[in-house]
């Protein structure tokens, strides 16, 4: 495991925990209660990334079938980048960052990436992490630095404590059910175990489901330890995945991005955007902790 933590820390109680290793964030506690759940990634040695509260997906997030897609007239290949036989999450979340500045309250990181075997994509990503209060803000920018132009996509990987009693808030418009390779299947109108809008608790059984037409706000209650946390996304989110083993898992992952998972292999680009050499995209989230209720 790295030990080059950042840490960042204010008066109110909120402290964070970030690795330039993946750019992740290690902990968040408020008040010393954790509001994420460090998790080790599966198929990683948990020696070399740790245990992994939150990371970027850069440029893109989750699968891409076939390790492949074809754009403006062009094939373009993939390969695996972990023991998956598909990639997954793009390269930040594997790689070192630099340190652009930091101070007590932010943390902006820098990520470049040359087109290799590996895959298409030229490209520069900045991660800035910032508290304030008890407000914990997120933001995520990718440069397109390939000769051509190319489909980029952002997203972020949380891991949220799962407790018997919590209760998940969140309103989306279509559903995706999962098929063969963790890859997404129908689409569908939300059916009623897999509908938040209203808070409800997880489901017991596997989870593991894109959600489209998200409207960027979350919100998640542990009434047990009389806190909870919300979410809010900036308009270039608007997928969200929800992810979680079973209700023995102590986590469950509620992951914002920009694009569906499988993007590359839609005819519409499922969100993904074109930039071209130099243009960028960006996005924003903030988690607030609070006390139960909106």
């Amino acid at each position: 495991m790295t030990d080059d933590i950042v840490l960042l820390e204010n008066e109110e109680g909120l402290t964070v925990e970030v690795s330039p290793l993946g750019g992740a964030i290690h902990s968040v506690l408020w008040r010393g209660v954790p509001v994420l759940a460090p998790t080790p990634t599966p198929g990683l040695a948990s020696q070399v990334l740790g245990a992994e509260a939150c990371f970027p997906l850069v440029p893109f997030g989750n699968r891409i079938e076939g390790n492949g897609f074809h754009f403006e007239g062009r094939d373009y290949t993939l390969a695996p980048n972990t023991a998956d036989p598909l990639v997954l999450h793009g390269d930040g979340w594997l790689r070192r960052w630099s340190i652009l500045r930091q101070d007590r309250h932010s943390l902006a990181l820098h990520y470049r990436q040359a087109a290799n075997a590996a895959g298409p994509f030229a490209y520069e990503a900045v991660q800035t992490i910032t508290i304030d209060g008890a407000n914990l803000t997120l933001s995520l920018t990718v440069t397109n630095h390939s000769a051509g132009a190319l489909p980029y996509g952002l997203g972020l990987h949380p891991y949220f404590p799962r407790t018997p009693d919590t209760r998940l808030f969140a309103h989306a418009s279509r559903y995706w059910t999962e098929r063969e390779n963790h890859l997404p299947g129908a689409e569908q109108s939300v059916p009623r175990g897999r509908d938040f809008t209203s808070g409800a608790p997880l489901p017991p059984g596997w989870l593991n489901n894109a959600f489209d037409g998200w409207d960027g706000k979350m919100r998640i209650e542990w009434p047990e330890a009389g806190l909870a946390l919300s979410l809010d996304a900036d308009e270039s989110f608007g997928v969200f995945v929800l992810y979680s083993p079973s209700s023995e898992a102590e986590f469950f992952c509620f992951e914002p991005m920009s694009h569906r998972p499988n993007a590359h292999r839609r005819p519409a680009g499922g969100g993904l955007v074109r930039l071209a050499q130099g243009e960028t995209l960006e996005g924003t989230v903030t988690l607030r902790i609070h006390a139960p209720g909106p």
